[in-house]
């Protein structure tokens, strides 16, 4: 495994035939079944090009990787991926239009093991700017599974396009929602592209710049993606093309089982006064203790919400989406309607969700709701918490918190709390020798909490504990802290 997390610095793959102006997307990987002839997978690759630069061909070969007793990636084999469903993705008159290309086939792999599948072509989007030499460089997509018939494993993937369009000097808010079929935890950060090489050694993008960089993002609001909910954040300061690489580690019980890596491509144009179309009445949801929005629902509670967007611009026709979670769940029971308000400009949503035990988990499921005037759109984020009722620390004794997240985690962990009473609280973090390394007091009115925490420490394994006043445990949860 530690091999495996080593290869997050990047992935070499060889080049097949060229096309050009390729601009984002990512290789996902599902568990079928297996049987004695080994585990069985469909794989999917999705290629998100400008309609303005050579077509793709109907096949794409992909390369896999098998990492062997010595701890190195060895080539197995190559297949072929044969075009599926594909289409447009958008079309603007001041923008050129962007296809998709989707690829897909069945693959089998024969033993148990940890394997990379890989994708690479030529050329990137020649109008890339933070990008030295786009035009020379190939884009690269891996993808790392661990394969185990015992404890099938399918790879995470995101609920969003990799390709949007936003104005210079704007607000703007966009989620790509990874997710993860298998409920694993998903810690995801910002990388360097991938472009190119031979064998499992990884090239990366040359002169690449992150987009936080003063020359591309304005002070007030620097382009940043939120870690607990994935949603980005930017008010760009150039017109042009850029391209933000996402690398997403995949974990299971703590232990690391996979990663991919995911481009995006963010395209912006010049701001010609256009208001952003937005949800008004968002402030009207209730918000954790740090505000984020932030619903919390039990088990066989019947939840509506209502939302309001409009538009400034009199005479733009506003359309709103939801998508997350709770649509593609096996047990989902969510539905999002949308009605007009009688002005175009103005419409309601409602979204309703009854959700289940089995909808019971850690994490929060994250619902994004999407506002568009059909020149830009943007994105409102809320989590929502599906959990049996805790009415007061009196009644938690002897339970184990089941709710801290993100976990594993980078450093900041949050740690939601329900209380009837007014309570005086510790939180202490310690090592697995049980040395004390941290410890805050707090003091916590009647509510809901959702206690934020910044664990300064190195990679490894610690354990948070709550306690009361009087120093008696109150619950108890191993964290995992990756750097």
């Amino acid at each position: 495994m530690k091999k495996l997390f080593t290869l997050l610095v990047g992935i070499g793959l060889s080049v097949s035939a060229y096309s050009t102006h390729l601009m984002g997307g990512q290789i996902t990987a599902s568990f079928i079944s297996s049987d004695s002839n080994g585990s069985h997978y469909i794989v999917e690759l999705d290629v998100y090009r400008d309609t303005l630069g050579i077509p793709m061909g109907l096949s794409q070969q992909i390369e896999i990787y098998s990492l062997d007793s010595t701890l190195t990636y060895q080539y197995v084999s190559s297949s072929t991926l044969t075009f599926g469903v594909g289409g447009p993705l958008s079309s603007m008159s001041s923008v050129y239009g962007v296809e998709i290309y989707h690829f897909v086939d069945t693959i089998t792999f024969a033993t148990n093991g940890n394997y990379v599948i890989k994708w690479t072509d030529c050329c990137r989007n020649g109008a890339i700017i933070n990008m030295a030499t786009p035009l020379s460089e190939s884009m690269s997509f891996a993808t790392i599974l661990t394969v185990d018939s015992a404890n099938p494993n399918s790879s995470p993937t995101f609920l969003a396009d990799p390709v949007t369009y936003l104005p210079t000097n704007t607000l703007w808010q966009f989620n790509p929602l990874p997710f993860d079929p298998d409920g694993d935890s998903l810690v995801w950060s910002l990388s360097v592209p991938y472009s190119g090489g031979t064998g499992a050694i990884p090239d990366t993008v040359n002169g690449y710049e992150y987009l936080d960089d003063t020359t591309y993002s304005n002070s007030s609001v620097p382009f940043s993606f939120d870690a607990v909910t994935g949603q980005i954040t930017w008010s760009a300061k150039l017109v042009g093309n850029f391209v933000a690489s996402f690398v997403i580690q995949e974990y299971r019980n703590g232990v690391l089982i996979g990663m991919m890596n995911r481009d995006m491509q963010f395209v912006v144009i010049p701001d010609t006064n256009n208001a952003m179309p937005m949800i008004s009445n968002i402030n009207n949801v209730p918000t954790n203790s740090i505000g984020y929005p932030y619903v919390k629902i039990n088990p066989g509670q019947n939840y509506q919400l209502h939302l309001l967007a409009s538009d400034a611009d009199v005479a733009d026709v506003v359309s709103m989406q939801a998508f997350g979670e709770p649509f593609i769940q096996t047990t989902a029971l969510s539905t999002f309607n949308v009605v007009s308000t009688g002005n175009g400009n103005e419409i309601e949503g409602t979204f309703e969700w009854t959700p289940d035990l089995d909808d019971v988990r850690t994490n929060p499921y994250l619902v994004v709701f999407r506002t568009s005037d059909n020149i830009f759109y943007y994105d409102e984020t809320i989590q929502f918490e599906v959990s049996l009722s805790v009415t007061s620390l009196d009644n938690v004794e002897g339970m184990k918190i089941s709710n801290i997240y993100p976990n594993p985690a980078n450093n900041r962990v949050y740690i939601p709390i329900s209380v009837d009473k007014s309570e005086n609280i510790y939180v202490e973090v310690y090592n697995l020798l049980g040395v004390k390394l941290t410890s805050n007091t707090m003091d916590l009115e009647v509510g809901n909490h959702l206690i934020m925490k910044d664990i300064n420490l190195s990679s490894g394994q610690y354990l948070v504990v709550i306690k009361d006043v009087n120093g008696t445990l109150i619950n108890s949860q191993q964290l995992q802290i990756i750097k």
